[in-house]
């Protein structure tokens, strides 16, 4: 019994099949094999964090000079308002408070900063209600920051739901009935 011959014989049958499957083809050079380094015992990297206060924030945006434009507009499923809300902070130098010499840190420091970003856009959504006349629902909004000539500009898109009536505005709470 030769368990061995027949093997050898497949073997060989398979590497004339391969010789001949790939005879048409081309080989194309590749890349040598390279051994993988592995990853680096420690690794580094410098953070740079800035602290900045809320009373800060608030006395920027309380001094910010505010303009806005937008109007309720009828659509297929109720009102929505539209509009957007440039807030200016001025540089110290044109009668506001921020350093002008710390501008780029500054615009960097809001376009970040969720305090920052809420602040802003709750004077948007006040302007928003003002001009809508009508109690808003959930607000979409967007904010972009970029120095001006005369200040840094925070500029806020608004899109809100105009609510018709005071029971939308109120939470809907189950009553139970207590018959007993």
């Amino acid at each position: 019994m030769s368990s061995g011959s027949g093997n050898r014989g497949s073997q060989s049958a398979r590497a004339a099949a391969r010789a001949g499957a790939s005879a048409g083809r081309t080989r194309t050079a590749r890349p040598p094999l390279a051994k993988t380094r592995g990853e680096r015992f420690l690794c580094r990297r410098t953070v740079n964090l800035v602290k900045a206060s809320d009373y800060a924030f608030r006395q920027l945006f309380e001094s910010a000079d505010v303009m806005s434009e937008g109007r309720p507009r009828e659509e297929s499923d109720g009102t929505t308002y539209y509009g957007s809300t440039s807030i200016l902070l001025p540089f110290t130098s044109r009668g506001g408070h921020v350093p002008d010499h710390q501008a780029e840190a500054i615009v960097a420091l809001l376009a970040s900063h969720p305090h920052a970003r809420i602040r802003a856009i709750r004077i948007a959504c006040i302007e928003a209600q003002v001009r809508a006349r009508a109690p808003l629902g959930r607000v979409r909004a967007e904010s972009f920051v970029r120095s001006d000539r005369r200040g840094i500009r925070v500029d806020v898109e608004v899109e809100a739901r105009v609510l018709s009536d005071d029971s939308e505005t109120q939470p809907r709470t189950r009553t139970r009935n207590r018959s007993g």
